[in-house]
Protein backbone atom coordinates (compact mmCIF):
# COMPACT_ATOMS: atom_id res chain seq x y z
CA UNK A 1 0.00 0.00 0.00
CA UNK A 2 1.66 3.27 -0.63
CA UNK A 3 0.22 6.73 -0.53
CA UNK A 4 -0.33 9.27 -3.45
CA UNK A 5 -2.14 9.85 -6.60
CA UNK A 6 -1.16 9.16 -9.83
CA UNK A 7 -2.92 8.98 -12.92
CA UNK A 8 -4.55 5.59 -13.63
CA UNK A 9 -5.98 4.11 -16.77
CA UNK A 10 -9.25 2.16 -14.65
CA UNK A 11 -10.05 5.56 -14.22
CA UNK A 12 -10.90 6.42 -17.85
CA UNK A 13 -12.99 2.98 -18.43
CA UNK A 14 -15.09 4.15 -14.99
CA UNK A 15 -15.73 7.56 -17.08
CA UNK A 16 -17.05 5.15 -19.89
CA UNK A 17 -18.70 3.11 -17.86
CA UNK A 18 -20.62 5.66 -15.81
CA UNK A 19 -21.60 7.37 -18.89
CA UNK A 20 -23.11 4.47 -20.32
CA UNK A 21 -25.09 3.11 -17.15
CA UNK A 22 -26.74 6.75 -17.11
CA UNK A 23 -27.51 6.82 -20.21
CA UNK A 24 -29.24 3.08 -19.99
CA UNK A 25 -30.83 3.95 -17.15
CA UNK A 26 -32.47 7.18 -18.42
CA UNK A 27 -33.83 5.04 -21.48
CA UNK A 28 -35.07 2.63 -19.46
CA UNK A 29 -36.91 4.96 -17.04
CA UNK A 30 -38.24 7.31 -19.72
CA UNK A 31 -39.59 3.88 -21.63
CA UNK A 32 -40.94 2.65 -18.12
CA UNK A 33 -42.32 6.69 -17.75
CA UNK A 34 -44.11 6.22 -20.97
CA UNK A 35 -45.51 2.93 -20.80
CA UNK A 36 -47.06 3.72 -17.60
CA UNK A 37 -48.92 7.02 -19.29
CA UNK A 38 -50.45 4.67 -22.18
CA UNK A 39 -51.58 2.72 -19.73
CA UNK A 40 -52.92 6.01 -17.95
CA UNK A 41 -54.47 7.02 -21.20
CA UNK A 42 -56.38 3.95 -21.95
CA UNK A 43 -57.85 3.73 -18.59
CA UNK A 44 -58.98 7.33 -17.98
CA UNK A 45 -59.07 9.19 -21.06
CA UNK A 46 -62.87 7.92 -22.33
CA UNK A 47 -63.13 6.76 -26.07
CA UNK A 48 -59.39 6.19 -26.26
CA UNK A 49 -58.91 3.12 -25.44
CA UNK A 50 -55.05 1.46 -25.68
CA UNK A 51 -53.45 2.68 -28.53
CA UNK A 52 -50.36 0.62 -29.47
CA UNK A 53 -48.37 3.26 -31.62
CA UNK A 54 -48.56 5.35 -28.57
CA UNK A 55 -46.55 3.05 -26.80
CA UNK A 56 -43.83 3.03 -29.77
CA UNK A 57 -44.06 6.65 -29.79
CA UNK A 58 -43.36 7.42 -26.36
CA UNK A 59 -40.64 4.82 -25.98
CA UNK A 60 -38.63 6.43 -29.09
CA UNK A 61 -39.55 10.06 -27.41
CA UNK A 62 -39.22 9.68 -23.70
CA UNK A 63 -36.92 6.95 -23.77
CA UNK A 64 -34.39 8.92 -26.08
CA UNK A 65 -34.86 12.12 -23.93
CA UNK A 66 -34.03 9.61 -20.50
CA UNK A 67 -31.28 8.47 -22.22
CA UNK A 68 -29.93 11.72 -23.57
CA UNK A 69 -30.51 13.06 -19.85
CA UNK A 70 -29.33 10.07 -18.06
CA UNK A 71 -26.02 10.36 -20.40
CA UNK A 72 -25.11 13.99 -19.11
CA UNK A 73 -25.89 13.16 -15.89
CA UNK A 74 -23.34 10.17 -16.00
CA UNK A 75 -20.70 12.50 -17.34
CA UNK A 76 -21.55 15.08 -14.95
CA UNK A 77 -21.28 12.48 -12.17
CA UNK A 78 -18.03 11.18 -13.25
CA UNK A 79 -16.22 14.18 -13.87
CA UNK A 80 -17.50 15.41 -10.59
CA UNK A 81 -15.97 11.91 -8.95
CA UNK A 82 -12.84 12.35 -10.74
CA UNK A 83 -12.28 15.76 -9.64
CA UNK A 84 -13.15 14.52 -5.91
CA UNK A 85 -10.62 11.65 -6.15
CA UNK A 86 -7.68 14.29 -7.63
CA UNK A 87 -8.50 16.55 -5.02
CA UNK A 88 -7.95 14.33 -2.34
CA UNK A 89 -4.88 12.98 -3.74
CA UNK A 90 -3.51 16.08 -3.80
CA UNK A 91 -3.79 16.17 0.37
CA UNK A 92 -2.54 12.73 0.49
CA UNK A 93 -5.80 11.44 1.49
CA UNK A 94 -5.98 8.78 -1.23
CA UNK A 95 -4.86 5.33 -0.57
CA UNK A 96 -3.67 3.63 -3.86
CA UNK A 97 -4.94 0.03 -4.14
CA UNK A 98 -2.86 -2.58 -4.25
CA UNK A 99 -4.16 -4.18 -6.92
CA UNK A 100 -5.99 -2.91 -10.27
CA UNK A 101 -8.68 -5.50 -9.49
CA UNK A 102 -9.20 -4.49 -6.16
CA UNK A 103 -13.12 -3.07 -7.30
CA UNK A 104 -15.42 -3.68 -10.14
CA UNK A 105 -14.27 -2.29 -13.60
CA UNK A 106 -15.93 -1.63 -17.24
CA UNK A 107 -13.64 -3.31 -19.76
CA UNK A 108 -13.30 -1.42 -23.23
CA UNK A 109 -14.67 -4.24 -24.48
CA UNK A 110 -17.99 -4.68 -22.37
CA UNK A 111 -18.65 -1.08 -23.10
CA UNK A 112 -18.33 -1.14 -26.49
CA UNK A 113 -21.08 -3.72 -26.06
CA UNK A 114 -23.12 -1.81 -23.89
CA UNK A 115 -23.15 1.06 -26.60
CA UNK A 116 -23.61 -1.16 -29.41
CA UNK A 117 -27.14 -2.18 -27.78
CA UNK A 118 -27.95 0.89 -26.84
CA UNK A 119 -27.34 2.09 -30.43
CA UNK A 120 -29.34 -1.10 -31.58
CA UNK A 121 -32.33 -0.87 -29.53
CA UNK A 122 -32.91 3.20 -30.40
CA UNK A 123 -32.15 2.01 -34.35
CA UNK A 124 -34.75 -0.59 -33.60
CA UNK A 125 -37.10 2.16 -32.15
CA UNK A 126 -36.82 3.95 -35.28
CA UNK A 127 -36.82 1.07 -37.77
CA UNK A 128 -40.30 0.72 -36.27
CA UNK A 129 -41.73 3.55 -36.22
CA UNK A 130 -40.62 3.75 -39.88
CA UNK A 131 -42.41 0.40 -40.18
CA UNK A 132 -45.28 1.33 -38.89
CA UNK A 133 -46.25 4.76 -40.88
CA UNK A 134 -45.08 3.40 -44.21
CA UNK A 135 -47.62 1.80 -45.24
CA UNK A 136 -49.98 5.35 -44.42
CA UNK A 137 -47.43 7.36 -46.53
CA UNK A 138 -47.83 4.71 -49.34
CA UNK A 139 -51.97 4.84 -48.84
CA UNK A 140 -51.47 8.65 -48.58
CA UNK A 141 -50.06 9.45 -51.99
CA UNK A 142 -51.30 7.02 -54.02
CA UNK A 143 -54.37 9.04 -55.30
CA UNK A 144 -51.57 11.77 -56.26
CA UNK A 145 -52.29 11.61 -60.22
CA UNK A 146 -53.94 14.97 -61.41
CA UNK A 147 -57.51 14.48 -63.29
CA UNK A 148 -60.09 16.79 -64.48
CA UNK A 149 -63.25 17.40 -63.56
CA UNK A 150 -65.75 16.79 -66.26
CA UNK A 151 -70.00 17.81 -66.83
CA UNK A 152 -72.68 16.88 -69.32
CA UNK A 153 -75.97 18.11 -69.61
CA UNK A 154 -77.83 15.02 -69.05
CA UNK A 155 -77.77 12.09 -66.76
CA UNK A 156 -77.08 12.02 -62.76
CA UNK A 157 -75.89 16.05 -61.60
CA UNK A 158 -72.96 17.20 -60.56
CA UNK A 159 -72.41 17.81 -56.81
CA UNK A 160 -70.62 20.74 -55.29
CA UNK A 161 -69.73 20.40 -51.99
CA UNK A 162 -68.74 23.39 -50.02
CA UNK A 163 -67.54 23.34 -46.09
CA UNK A 164 -67.09 26.40 -44.52
CA UNK A 165 -65.14 25.78 -41.31
CA UNK A 166 -65.32 27.61 -38.19
CA UNK A 167 -69.30 29.24 -39.57
CA UNK A 168 -71.75 29.30 -36.80
CA UNK A 169 -75.09 30.34 -38.33
CA UNK A 170 -76.58 32.58 -36.64
CA UNK A 171 -73.93 34.80 -37.74
CA UNK A 172 -74.84 35.00 -41.28
CA UNK A 173 -77.47 37.23 -42.20
CA UNK A 174 -80.04 34.65 -44.18
CA UNK A 175 -80.08 33.08 -40.51
CA UNK A 176 -81.26 36.55 -38.42
CA UNK A 177 -77.78 38.28 -37.79
CA UNK A 178 -78.89 41.78 -37.78
CA UNK A 179 -75.85 43.77 -39.73
CA UNK A 180 -73.19 40.90 -41.46
CA UNK A 181 -72.90 41.50 -44.87
CA UNK A 182 -73.05 38.20 -46.86
CA UNK A 183 -75.29 38.68 -50.07
CA UNK A 184 -74.19 35.90 -51.85
CA UNK A 185 -75.29 33.10 -49.19
CA UNK A 186 -78.43 34.73 -48.46
CA UNK A 187 -78.91 34.68 -52.39
CA UNK A 188 -78.89 31.07 -52.25
CA UNK A 189 -80.31 30.25 -49.40
CA UNK A 190 -83.26 32.22 -51.42
CA UNK A 191 -82.57 30.20 -54.92
CA UNK A 192 -82.70 26.72 -52.30
CA UNK A 193 -83.48 25.55 -49.09
CA UNK A 194 -82.35 26.75 -45.73
CA UNK A 195 -82.31 24.24 -43.02
CA UNK A 196 -82.35 25.95 -39.72
CA UNK A 197 -81.23 23.32 -37.39
CA UNK A 198 -78.60 21.70 -39.33
CA UNK A 199 -76.07 20.03 -35.98
CA UNK A 200 -73.03 18.72 -36.79
CA UNK A 201 -72.12 15.40 -34.83
CA UNK A 202 -68.93 16.95 -32.88
CA UNK A 203 -67.81 20.63 -33.28
CA UNK A 204 -64.68 19.76 -34.63
CA UNK A 205 -63.25 20.07 -38.20
CA UNK A 206 -61.92 16.27 -39.16
CA UNK A 207 -64.32 14.12 -37.31
CA UNK A 208 -67.14 16.69 -38.27
CA UNK A 209 -65.72 16.36 -42.37
CA UNK A 210 -65.89 12.59 -41.57
CA UNK A 211 -69.55 12.43 -40.40
CA UNK A 212 -70.45 14.26 -43.95
CA UNK A 213 -68.04 11.64 -46.00
CA UNK A 214 -69.06 8.71 -44.08
CA UNK A 215 -72.80 9.50 -42.89
CA UNK A 216 -71.12 7.64 -39.32
CA UNK A 217 -70.91 9.28 -35.87
CA UNK A 218 -67.29 9.72 -34.93
CA UNK A 219 -67.72 6.80 -32.39
CA UNK A 220 -68.31 4.47 -35.14
CA UNK A 221 -66.20 5.97 -38.08
CA UNK A 222 -62.86 6.07 -35.83
CA UNK A 223 -62.53 9.39 -36.89
CA UNK A 224 -63.03 11.15 -32.92
CA UNK A 225 -59.94 13.34 -32.22
CA UNK A 226 -59.07 15.65 -34.92
CA UNK A 227 -56.02 14.91 -36.83
CA UNK A 228 -55.27 12.04 -34.63
CA UNK A 229 -57.76 9.44 -35.73
CA UNK A 230 -57.40 8.71 -39.66
CA UNK A 231 -60.27 7.37 -41.37
CA UNK A 232 -60.33 3.38 -42.00
CA UNK A 233 -59.38 1.87 -45.40
CA UNK A 234 -62.84 -0.67 -44.73
CA UNK A 235 -65.48 2.55 -45.15
CA UNK A 236 -67.30 4.18 -47.90
CA UNK A 237 -67.06 7.63 -48.73
CA UNK A 238 -68.80 10.61 -50.74
CA UNK A 239 -65.32 10.03 -52.58
CA UNK A 240 -65.02 6.44 -53.46
CA UNK A 241 -68.75 5.53 -54.17
CA UNK A 242 -69.20 8.62 -56.68
CA UNK A 243 -65.60 7.54 -58.18
CA UNK A 244 -66.89 4.24 -58.54
CA UNK A 245 -70.35 5.31 -59.98
CA UNK A 246 -68.90 6.96 -62.83
CA UNK A 247 -67.92 10.43 -61.46
CA UNK A 248 -65.02 12.70 -62.01
CA UNK A 249 -64.05 13.62 -58.14
CA UNK A 250 -61.68 16.38 -56.75
CA UNK A 251 -61.14 18.19 -53.39
CA UNK A 252 -59.10 21.13 -52.82
CA UNK A 253 -58.74 22.01 -49.71
CA UNK A 254 -57.35 24.97 -47.80
CA UNK A 255 -55.95 23.99 -44.55
CA UNK A 256 -53.37 21.15 -43.32
CA UNK A 257 -55.71 18.77 -41.55
CA UNK A 258 -56.83 17.45 -44.24
CA UNK A 259 -53.50 16.60 -45.59
CA UNK A 260 -53.71 12.59 -45.87
CA UNK A 261 -51.65 11.43 -43.42
CA UNK A 262 -53.92 13.77 -40.72
CA UNK A 263 -57.26 12.10 -41.84
CA UNK A 264 -57.21 9.39 -44.74
CA UNK A 265 -59.74 11.52 -46.72
CA UNK A 266 -58.04 11.40 -49.83
CA UNK A 267 -59.30 7.70 -50.88
CA UNK A 268 -61.46 7.94 -53.83
CA UNK A 269 -60.62 11.40 -55.49
CA UNK A 270 -58.63 11.65 -58.35
CA UNK A 271 -57.61 15.49 -57.82
CA UNK A 272 -56.64 15.94 -54.43
CA UNK A 273 -54.85 19.40 -53.38
CA UNK A 274 -54.16 21.67 -50.94
CA UNK A 275 -54.85 25.27 -52.21
CA UNK A 276 -53.48 27.31 -48.74
CA UNK A 277 -50.36 29.28 -49.15
CA UNK A 278 -47.49 29.16 -46.62
CA UNK A 279 -46.97 26.06 -45.24
CA UNK A 280 -44.04 25.05 -43.42
CA UNK A 281 -41.32 24.19 -45.87
CA UNK A 282 -40.56 20.88 -43.24
CA UNK A 283 -43.95 19.31 -44.90
CA UNK A 284 -43.26 19.45 -48.37
CA UNK A 285 -42.27 15.93 -48.31
CA UNK A 286 -43.95 12.46 -47.62
CA UNK A 287 -41.23 11.98 -44.80
CA UNK A 288 -41.68 15.38 -43.73
CA UNK A 289 -45.82 14.99 -43.12
CA UNK A 290 -45.16 11.61 -41.52
CA UNK A 291 -43.15 12.69 -38.76
CA UNK A 292 -45.44 15.73 -38.64
CA UNK A 293 -48.54 13.10 -37.90
CA UNK A 294 -46.94 10.89 -35.41
CA UNK A 295 -45.99 13.89 -33.22
CA UNK A 296 -49.30 15.10 -33.48
CA UNK A 297 -50.40 11.84 -32.07
CA UNK A 298 -47.75 11.87 -29.47
CA UNK A 299 -48.93 15.81 -28.62
CA UNK A 300 -52.27 14.58 -28.22
CA UNK A 301 -51.64 12.05 -25.38
CA UNK A 302 -48.15 12.17 -23.87
CA UNK A 303 -47.10 14.95 -21.68
CA UNK A 304 -43.64 15.28 -22.82
CA UNK A 305 -44.73 16.23 -26.12
CA UNK A 306 -47.36 18.76 -25.08
CA UNK A 307 -45.12 20.33 -23.27
CA UNK A 308 -42.66 20.65 -26.29
CA UNK A 309 -45.52 22.43 -28.29
CA UNK A 310 -46.55 24.66 -25.63
CA UNK A 311 -43.00 25.56 -25.08
CA UNK A 312 -42.24 26.33 -28.87
CA UNK A 313 -45.63 27.19 -30.00
CA UNK A 314 -44.77 25.17 -33.23
CA UNK A 315 -48.68 24.63 -33.73
CA UNK A 316 -49.35 27.92 -33.26
CA UNK A 317 -47.21 29.70 -35.45
CA UNK A 318 -48.79 27.21 -38.01
CA UNK A 319 -52.38 28.23 -37.46
CA UNK A 320 -50.82 31.66 -38.46
CA UNK A 321 -48.99 31.47 -41.54
CA UNK A 322 -50.63 28.30 -43.04
CA UNK A 323 -54.36 29.80 -43.58
CA UNK A 324 -55.93 29.51 -46.32
CA UNK A 325 -57.59 32.52 -48.42
CA UNK A 326 -60.81 32.87 -50.01
CA UNK A 327 -59.64 34.06 -52.93
CA UNK A 328 -56.86 31.60 -53.86
CA UNK A 329 -59.53 28.63 -52.82
CA UNK A 330 -61.64 29.91 -55.47
CA UNK A 331 -59.11 30.32 -57.89
CA UNK A 332 -58.62 26.86 -57.98
CA UNK A 333 -62.21 25.65 -57.87
CA UNK A 334 -62.66 28.03 -61.00
CA UNK A 335 -59.89 26.94 -62.61
CA UNK A 336 -61.42 22.97 -61.96
CA UNK A 337 -64.75 23.99 -63.30
CA UNK A 338 -63.63 25.35 -66.78
CA UNK A 339 -61.95 22.03 -67.17
CA UNK A 340 -65.13 20.28 -66.95
CA UNK A 341 -66.60 17.69 -69.64
CA UNK A 342 -68.16 14.93 -70.43
CA UNK A 343 -69.15 12.94 -67.39
CA UNK A 344 -70.95 13.99 -64.04
CA UNK A 345 -68.12 15.44 -61.37
CA UNK A 346 -67.98 15.62 -57.71
CA UNK A 347 -66.31 18.46 -56.39
CA UNK A 348 -65.54 19.35 -52.45
CA UNK A 349 -64.55 22.52 -51.62
CA UNK A 350 -63.24 23.61 -48.57
CA UNK A 351 -62.58 27.57 -46.88
CA UNK A 352 -60.59 27.98 -43.85
CA UNK A 353 -60.62 31.65 -43.11
CA UNK A 354 -63.16 32.50 -40.59
CA UNK A 355 -60.99 30.01 -37.68
CA UNK A 356 -59.12 31.63 -35.91
CA UNK A 357 -56.82 33.70 -35.68
CA UNK A 358 -58.94 35.90 -37.59
CA UNK A 359 -57.10 37.93 -40.14
CA UNK A 360 -59.49 39.54 -42.63
CA UNK A 361 -57.97 41.63 -45.55
CA UNK A 362 -57.14 45.27 -44.26
CA UNK A 363 -60.30 46.98 -46.07
CA UNK A 364 -62.71 44.23 -43.98
CA UNK A 365 -60.52 44.77 -40.83
CA UNK A 366 -62.22 47.88 -39.26
CA UNK A 367 -65.71 47.74 -41.93
CA UNK A 368 -68.01 46.45 -38.38
CA UNK A 369 -65.38 48.25 -35.73
CA UNK A 370 -63.47 51.32 -36.64
CA UNK A 371 -62.07 53.43 -33.81
CA UNK A 372 -60.89 50.75 -31.86
CA UNK A 373 -57.63 50.50 -29.85
CA UNK A 374 -56.56 47.48 -27.47
CA UNK A 375 -54.72 44.27 -27.11
CA UNK A 376 -57.52 42.22 -29.36
CA UNK A 377 -55.85 42.49 -32.97
CA UNK A 378 -55.20 39.64 -35.59
CA UNK A 379 -52.57 37.32 -34.14
CA UNK A 380 -52.41 33.82 -32.99
CA UNK A 381 -50.60 35.57 -30.08
CA UNK A 382 -54.12 37.24 -28.98
CA UNK A 383 -55.74 33.61 -29.58
CA UNK A 384 -53.24 31.86 -27.11
CA UNK A 385 -54.14 35.08 -24.79
CA UNK A 386 -58.09 33.91 -24.67
CA UNK A 387 -57.16 30.26 -24.63
CA UNK A 388 -55.09 30.58 -21.46
CA UNK A 389 -57.09 32.99 -20.03
CA UNK A 390 -54.58 35.84 -19.47
CA UNK A 391 -57.21 38.03 -21.61
CA UNK A 392 -60.73 37.75 -21.51
CA UNK A 393 -62.75 39.89 -23.96
CA UNK A 394 -64.96 42.07 -22.49
CA UNK A 395 -66.91 45.15 -24.30
CA UNK A 396 -64.86 47.01 -26.78
CA UNK A 397 -62.30 44.05 -26.58
CA UNK A 398 -65.08 41.30 -27.31
CA UNK A 399 -66.70 43.86 -30.12
CA UNK A 400 -63.67 43.73 -31.50
CA UNK A 401 -62.81 40.50 -32.08
CA UNK A 402 -66.37 39.28 -33.07
CA UNK A 403 -65.69 42.33 -35.57
CA UNK A 404 -62.69 40.52 -37.05
CA UNK A 405 -64.90 37.30 -37.38
CA UNK A 406 -67.67 39.07 -39.51
CA UNK A 407 -65.08 40.48 -41.60
CA UNK A 408 -63.72 36.82 -42.41
CA UNK A 409 -67.20 36.21 -43.22
CA UNK A 410 -67.95 38.96 -45.71
CA UNK A 411 -64.04 37.79 -47.30
CA UNK A 412 -65.91 34.65 -47.69
CA UNK A 413 -68.87 35.48 -48.81
CA UNK A 414 -67.73 37.87 -51.32
CA UNK A 415 -65.38 35.08 -53.27
CA UNK A 416 -68.24 32.33 -52.98
CA UNK A 417 -69.93 35.01 -55.05
CA UNK A 418 -67.51 34.53 -57.78
CA UNK A 419 -67.73 31.14 -57.37
CA UNK A 420 -71.16 31.07 -57.93
CA UNK A 421 -70.82 33.31 -60.85
CA UNK A 422 -68.78 30.96 -62.35
CA UNK A 423 -71.16 28.15 -62.60
CA UNK A 424 -73.49 30.71 -64.18
CA UNK A 425 -70.91 31.33 -66.69
CA UNK A 426 -69.98 27.94 -67.76
CA UNK A 427 -73.48 26.77 -68.02
CA UNK A 428 -73.69 24.66 -65.00
CA UNK A 429 -75.80 26.10 -62.36
CA UNK A 430 -78.75 24.20 -63.50
CA UNK A 431 -77.22 20.63 -63.28
CA UNK A 432 -75.13 21.16 -60.08
CA UNK A 433 -76.45 20.33 -56.65
CA UNK A 434 -74.81 22.73 -54.01
CA UNK A 435 -74.17 21.86 -50.72
CA UNK A 436 -73.10 24.73 -48.69
CA UNK A 437 -72.15 23.86 -44.67
CA UNK A 438 -70.04 24.25 -41.74
CA UNK A 439 -67.83 21.89 -39.53
CA UNK A 440 -68.66 23.89 -36.67
CA UNK A 441 -69.50 26.95 -34.81
CA UNK A 442 -67.53 29.38 -32.75
CA UNK A 443 -68.28 30.51 -29.32
CA UNK A 444 -68.11 33.62 -28.04
CA UNK A 445 -67.96 34.07 -24.17
CA UNK A 446 -71.43 33.15 -23.99
CA UNK A 447 -71.72 30.00 -21.80
CA UNK A 448 -68.90 29.80 -18.96
CA UNK A 449 -70.49 27.02 -17.55
CA UNK A 450 -70.65 22.88 -18.45
CA UNK A 451 -67.53 23.82 -20.91
CA UNK A 452 -64.52 21.71 -21.61
CA UNK A 453 -61.90 24.78 -21.79
CA UNK A 454 -62.08 28.25 -22.24
CA UNK A 455 -65.21 29.81 -23.13
CA UNK A 456 -64.04 30.75 -26.90
CA UNK A 457 -63.81 29.29 -30.21
CA UNK A 458 -64.03 25.61 -30.22
CA UNK A 459 -64.25 22.85 -29.06
CA UNK A 460 -65.39 23.07 -25.42
CA UNK A 461 -69.13 22.20 -25.84
CA UNK A 462 -72.19 21.08 -27.02
CA UNK A 463 -74.02 24.40 -27.07
CA UNK A 464 -75.83 25.81 -30.58
CA UNK A 465 -72.75 28.62 -31.11
CA UNK A 466 -70.41 25.17 -31.60
CA UNK A 467 -73.11 22.73 -32.93
CA UNK A 468 -75.53 24.81 -34.98
CA UNK A 469 -74.37 25.81 -38.61
CA UNK A 470 -75.52 26.19 -41.63
CA UNK A 471 -76.94 24.56 -44.67
CA UNK A 472 -77.75 25.30 -47.38
CA UNK A 473 -79.12 23.34 -50.81
CA UNK A 474 -79.40 24.07 -54.25
CA UNK A 475 -80.38 21.95 -57.43
CA UNK A 476 -83.73 23.76 -59.41
CA UNK A 477 -84.79 20.43 -60.92
CA UNK A 478 -85.79 19.57 -57.46
CA UNK A 479 -85.33 22.04 -54.39
CA UNK A 480 -88.18 24.76 -54.74
CA UNK A 481 -86.50 28.18 -54.11
CA UNK A 482 -86.51 29.72 -50.74
CA UNK A 483 -87.39 26.26 -49.05
CA UNK A 484 -87.16 26.47 -45.06
CA UNK A 485 -86.75 23.62 -43.16
CA UNK A 486 -87.40 23.87 -39.37
CA UNK A 487 -86.69 20.20 -37.79
CA UNK A 488 -83.41 19.20 -36.47
CA UNK A 489 -81.21 17.93 -39.28
CA UNK A 490 -77.34 16.18 -39.08
CA UNK A 491 -73.98 16.62 -40.52
CA UNK A 492 -74.19 12.46 -41.46
CA UNK A 493 -77.20 13.45 -43.27
CA UNK A 494 -75.65 14.75 -46.22
CA UNK A 495 -74.12 11.44 -47.17
CA UNK A 496 -77.19 9.56 -47.97
CA UNK A 497 -79.00 13.05 -49.74
CA UNK A 498 -76.42 13.13 -52.28
CA UNK A 499 -75.89 10.03 -52.80
CA UNK A 500 -79.93 9.53 -53.55
CA UNK A 501 -79.33 12.47 -55.50
CA UNK A 502 -76.56 11.03 -57.90
CA UNK A 503 -78.59 8.22 -58.00
CA UNK A 504 -76.15 6.29 -56.30
CA UNK A 505 -77.04 3.18 -53.38
CA UNK A 506 -76.32 4.38 -49.75
CA UNK A 507 -74.62 1.43 -48.00
CA UNK A 508 -75.17 0.34 -44.90
CA UNK A 509 -72.64 2.11 -42.92
CA UNK A 510 -74.69 5.22 -43.36
CA UNK A 511 -76.07 5.76 -39.65
CA UNK A 512 -77.77 9.21 -41.56
CA UNK A 513 -81.15 10.03 -43.07
CA UNK A 514 -81.63 11.32 -46.74
CA UNK A 515 -83.12 15.13 -46.37
CA UNK A 516 -84.78 14.86 -50.01
CA UNK A 517 -88.04 13.98 -48.38
CA UNK A 518 -88.00 17.51 -46.35
CA UNK A 519 -87.29 18.70 -49.21
CA UNK A 520 -90.19 17.25 -51.90
CA UNK A 521 -93.10 16.77 -48.27
CA UNK A 522 -93.07 13.05 -47.83
CA UNK A 523 -91.25 13.53 -44.34
CA UNK A 524 -92.47 16.44 -42.06
CA UNK A 525 -89.62 15.60 -39.56
CA UNK A 526 -91.54 15.08 -36.38
CA UNK A 527 -89.99 12.20 -34.89
CA UNK A 528 -85.57 13.26 -36.10
CA UNK A 529 -83.57 13.77 -33.74
CA UNK A 530 -79.64 15.06 -34.07
CA UNK A 531 -77.18 13.17 -31.16
CA UNK A 532 -73.84 14.90 -30.77
CA UNK A 533 -70.60 14.30 -28.40
CA UNK A 534 -67.05 15.49 -27.50
CA UNK A 535 -63.95 14.02 -28.42
CA UNK A 536 -63.73 12.56 -24.71
CA UNK A 537 -67.59 11.85 -24.32
CA UNK A 538 -67.80 14.56 -21.15
CA UNK A 539 -70.84 15.87 -22.83
CA UNK A 540 -73.45 14.33 -25.37
CA UNK A 541 -76.27 15.80 -26.44
CA UNK A 542 -79.73 15.60 -28.54
CA UNK A 543 -82.05 18.18 -30.47
CA UNK A 544 -85.47 17.16 -31.03
CA UNK A 545 -87.99 19.49 -32.87
CA UNK A 546 -88.12 22.66 -30.49
CA UNK A 547 -85.98 21.25 -27.53
CA UNK A 548 -82.08 20.86 -27.23
CA UNK A 549 -80.75 18.18 -24.07
CA UNK A 550 -76.99 18.01 -22.93
CA UNK A 551 -75.85 15.30 -20.53
CA UNK A 552 -72.48 15.76 -18.41
CA UNK A 553 -71.64 12.08 -18.31
CA UNK A 554 -68.89 12.95 -15.92
CA UNK A 555 -71.27 14.33 -13.01
CA UNK A 556 -75.02 13.60 -14.82
CA UNK A 557 -76.16 16.97 -14.45
CA UNK A 558 -78.82 17.66 -17.31
CA UNK A 559 -79.62 20.87 -19.26
CA UNK A 560 -82.89 21.26 -20.95
CA UNK A 561 -83.75 24.26 -23.67
CA UNK A 562 -86.93 25.35 -25.14
CA UNK A 563 -85.28 26.16 -28.88
CA UNK A 564 -88.40 28.33 -29.46
CA UNK A 565 -88.38 30.24 -26.67
CA UNK A 566 -84.58 30.39 -25.61
CA UNK A 567 -82.98 29.90 -29.17
CA UNK A 568 -79.50 31.47 -27.12
CA UNK A 569 -79.50 28.25 -24.42
CA UNK A 570 -79.74 31.09 -21.20
CA UNK A 571 -82.91 29.35 -19.53
CA UNK A 572 -82.19 25.68 -18.10
CA UNK A 573 -85.71 23.58 -17.73
CA UNK A 574 -84.32 20.61 -16.87
CA UNK A 575 -85.94 21.03 -13.37
CA UNK A 576 -89.16 22.81 -14.70
CA UNK A 577 -89.47 19.70 -16.86
CA UNK A 578 -88.69 16.92 -15.41
CA UNK A 579 -90.57 14.03 -17.24
CA UNK A 580 -89.58 15.62 -20.67
CA UNK A 581 -85.83 15.72 -19.41
CA UNK A 582 -85.59 11.99 -17.88
CA UNK A 583 -87.34 11.11 -21.51
CA UNK A 584 -84.40 12.65 -23.36
CA UNK A 585 -81.83 11.42 -21.23
CA UNK A 586 -82.72 7.70 -21.75
CA UNK A 587 -83.25 9.01 -25.65
CA UNK A 588 -79.41 9.99 -25.20
CA UNK A 589 -77.87 7.07 -23.26
CA UNK A 590 -80.18 4.72 -25.86
CA UNK A 591 -78.40 6.12 -28.84
CA UNK A 592 -74.66 6.18 -27.15
CA UNK A 593 -75.20 2.53 -26.67
CA UNK A 594 -76.08 1.86 -30.01
CA UNK A 595 -72.45 3.82 -31.41
CA UNK A 596 -70.58 2.35 -29.01
CA UNK A 597 -70.10 5.12 -26.56
CA UNK A 598 -69.63 4.23 -22.75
Amino acid sequence: MSLGWRPRRPHSVSFARAALAGAALGALLGILAATGEVVWVAWSVRGAGFRPELLLYGAVIEGGLGLAVGLLLGLVWSVWSAGRVQARARVGLVVREASPAAGPTLTRRAALRLGLALASAGGLGVLTLAWATDGRRQAAWAQAAPARLASRADGPPNILLVTLDTVRSDYLRVYGHPSIQTPNLDRLAAQGARFDLQIVQQPQTNPSHASMFTGMYPSSSGVRVHMVDTLPANLDTLATLLNGAGYATAALYSWLSFDPQYCQFQRGFQVYQNVAPGGPAALDNPIGKEVAADYRVAREYLLLPKMLNQATGVQQRIEEIAKGRADLTTDAAIAQLQAVHGQPFFLWLHYFDPHYPYQPPAELADQYDSGYSGPIDSSMATVDAIDSGALVPRGADLRRLVSLYEGELTFLDLHLGRLLAALDTLGLADTTVIAVTADHGEAFGEHTQEIVGPPFFHPHSLYNTEQRVPLLLRYPPLIRPGTVVSVPTQAIDLFPTLLELAGVPVPAQSQGRSLRGLLDGSDDGHDRAAFSALADYTFTSVTVPGWKFILNNASGHRQLFDLQADPNETHDLAGAQPDLAQRLAEQTQTWMKAVGIS
